[in-house]
């Protein structure tokens, strides 16, 4: 058999897991593997109420699918197709999700005591990175829109200050984009902390979408980013939970993070969550520009729309503010403001579920966010115009007056390292009276999944003013504790354990 080239071997047309899986299932094998079902033999709710394609197409790790931890074949080939289609020189699939990349990517570019330059809006696993590697956080503090109620991005010139304030840093994160799809500017970033000898890390949970267009920000591996954990199921049409761990250049060790991976992920990967992004790869390769584009025009007329229904406001391009942590914008996001209509955005989310079976991505305090992707229709668009519109009729003008408080957002106080916080003696008090002591675990609004308050940060009134505002206007939050309750450090407990 003739060899084939590597140009033959990264032909974007191939699926070569999806292709093996595929001839797998063909085949019809007796199964005495697991999983225990058998290929759906033992039929449960699951193929009786969905479908038994659900269970008949889920298989573990058969003879000729390669292994997930150490890829030589298929696997292999996949994540090379991946990683050329994404302008990285290595990539790593994910069946974790994005958190899983990203505990991957501080485990295995970060050590204890290292210090990371990151902001203060960051995701939870983010937080749960540094816990886990016992990295020490350098926070910096996005822009924040007091229209929107937002956080925005990172200013150039304050990343460049910590920087700079803090030159044994190992490395500096960013978020590209937020959740409401705005940037920071991240080439210059990427300068600067390589000229200062740090890595970038990113993370890319709402920005697969920014690798197969020229009219979207520009993405990580583009801006020589170091290393970022990509939700390919978010904007490129995988399956939930499948993402992928992008390397760039040569200032991350590749066998550090491979070990990372290895830690954290199952033995027993899902292989539909792998087929999904071998087949979505494949089509946004080939087609993604296009796609992509169409997204664009669907989403711009929906924004010019909106923007002419009374008591909604859905920025476009007058939001750019290069300067000030707004460096550029995914035109795929619609961001619209609904307190024009007396509304808080958690009440807007849950009405366009119950009036009009519309499911938007979130409602925060004064926004709801609505997602365009490569399956979105054009009468989705026009669905959502017109019930946006009877929305409006039904609701402007009646709740002019209601006084939306304004939202201070706070950092608190910082008594020890989320690690430390986290490892310390707790002991579990009253919500109400935990002003003064310091925190044990993570408190969080959710969506977004961004913290009000980590492990070894000090509560104040503004914190459990804020947790309390949450919960009264219908936001979730998330910790581990039960309502009403809090862990936090045993600090006679953990003096004696810091003296012993």
């Amino acid at each position: 058999m003739e060899k084939r080239t590597k140009e033959q071997r990264l032909d974007q047309n191939r699926t070569p897991y999806l292709d093996a899986y595929v001839s797998y299932l063909d085949s019809d094998p007796t199964c005495f593997d697991v999983p225990g079902h058998k290929r759906g033999h033992f039929e449960t709710d699951l193929s009786r109420k969905l479908s038994p394609l659900f269970a008949n197409d889920d298989v573990n790790a058969p003879y000729g699918m390669d292994n997930l931890a150490y890829p030589k074949t298929v696997i292999k080939e996949a994540e090379e197709l991946m990683a050329q289609a994404m302008h990285a020189d290595h990539c790593f699939f994910s069946v974790n999700g994005t958190t899983g990349g990203i505990l991957a990517a501080f485990l295995g570019c970060l050590n204890e005591k290292d210090k990371v330059i990151l902001p203060g809006n960051v995701h939870k696993s983010v937080i749960n990175g540094l816990i886990l590697s016992g990295a020490v956080p350098v926070f910096v503090s996005p822009q924040i829109d007091e229209r929107l109620g937002v956080a925005a991005g990172v200013r150039t010139q304050d990343y460049i200050r910590a920087m700079d304030e803090n030159k044994d840093a190992k490395a500096v994160f960013v978020i590209n984009p937020t959740y409401f799809g705005v940037t920071s500017d991240l080439k210059r970033i990427v300068r600067e902390a390589h000229r200062r000898k740090m890595i970038v890390i990113c993370d890319e949970a709402h920005g697969s979408n920014f690798y197969f267009s020229d009219e979207l920000p520009v993405s990580a591996m583009d801006a020589m980013a170091d290393i970022t954990s990509v939700s390919f199921h978010k904007n490129s049409g995988s399956l939930t939970q499948s993402s992928c761990l992008l390397v760039k250049g040569k200032n991350v060790n590749l066998l550090d993070v491979k070990k990372a991976l290895n830690m954290l992920t199952s033995t027993s990967p899902n292989a539909i969550l792998l087929c999904s992004l071998d087949a979505a790869r494949k089509e946004m390769a080939l087609r993604g520009k296009e796609i992509i584009h169409h997204d664009i025009e669907m989403a711009e007329k929906a924004r010019k729309e909106i923007n002419q229904i009374q008591g909604l406001y859905c920025y476009g391009e007058e939001y750019i503010d290069k300067e000030n942590g707004k460096y550029d914008i995914d035109k795929t996001k619609l961001v619209i403001e609904v307190t024009g209509l007396g509304k808080y955005g958690y009440e807007a989310y849950k009405e366009l579920r119950s009036l009009y079976n519309i499911q938007a991505e979130l409602g925060e305090v004064n926004v709801i966010l609505i997602l365009v992707g490569p399956g979105t229709r054009n009468q989705d668009i026009d669905y959502l115009i017109s019930s946006l519109k009877d929305y409006s009729r039904r609701n402007y003008g009646l709740h002019n007056r209601r006084k939306f408080p304004h939202r201070d957002f706070h950092y608190p106080k910082t008594a020890c390292y989320p690690r430390e916080g986290y490892d310390a003696p707790y002991k579990i008090i009253p919500l109400k009276d935990s002003v003064g002591e310091i925190s044990a675990e993570t408190v969080m609004a959710y969506p977004p999944g961004i913290p009000l308050i980590l492990p070894g940060e000090v509560f104040d009134k503004k914190i459990l003013d804020m947790i309390e505002f949450y919960h009264k206007e219908g936001g979730e939050i998330l910790k581990e504790t039960t309502i009403g309750k809090i862990k936090v450090i045993d600090q006679k407990l953990w003096h004696r354990k810091k003296e012993s």
